[in-house]
């Protein structure tokens, strides 16, 4: 599944997706790290939000139109997602066409972005939806 934030390409594996929903009313969480957007109610259960851009470094708090929540990735951790600014739809990439991230040093985090790819000529960059999850479970 493909999204824009800032004007640029991401995609994160739609096997992990649970549900895309549009703006949502989120309470702030104080002492909170900065890329955490709230919290916010999907359907009784909560969900932590975080801004995608201020994820990326840009450091720009903006108002995101849409949000990804993804799967439980393990059990007894709450939902997270992911605030964007636009839907860009499905797109399938192979693995093969995937040209992973490494780490510029062996102790330094590979960060959230796992790899790119250019399928149909654009590129886009692959969200680790489980680094994501451990920097902010």
């Amino acid at each position: 599944m493909s999204m824009f934030v800032d004007g640029e390409l991401y995609a994160v594996d739609v096997a992990h997706v649970l549900k895309v929903a549009g703006y949502m009313d989120l309470t702030p969480l104080p002492a909170a790290p900065y890329a955490v957007a709230g919290i916010a109610n999907l359907k009784g259960g909560i969900v932590t939000l975080l801004n995608l851009t201020e994820l990326l470094g840009n450091g720009r708090r903006k108002q995101a139109d849409y949000a990804v929540i993804f799967k439980p990735v393990v059990d007894g951790y709450g939902r997270m997602g992911l605030l964007v600014d636009n839907l860009g739809g499905l797109i399938s990439i192979e693995e093969s066409e995937i040209i992973p991230l490494r780490p510029l040093a062996e102790d330094q985090d590979a960060g959230i972005i796992s790899g790119l790819a250019e399928p149909e000529g654009r590129l886009y960059r692959i969200i680790d939806i489980f680094s994501v999850i451990r920097k902010y479970e």
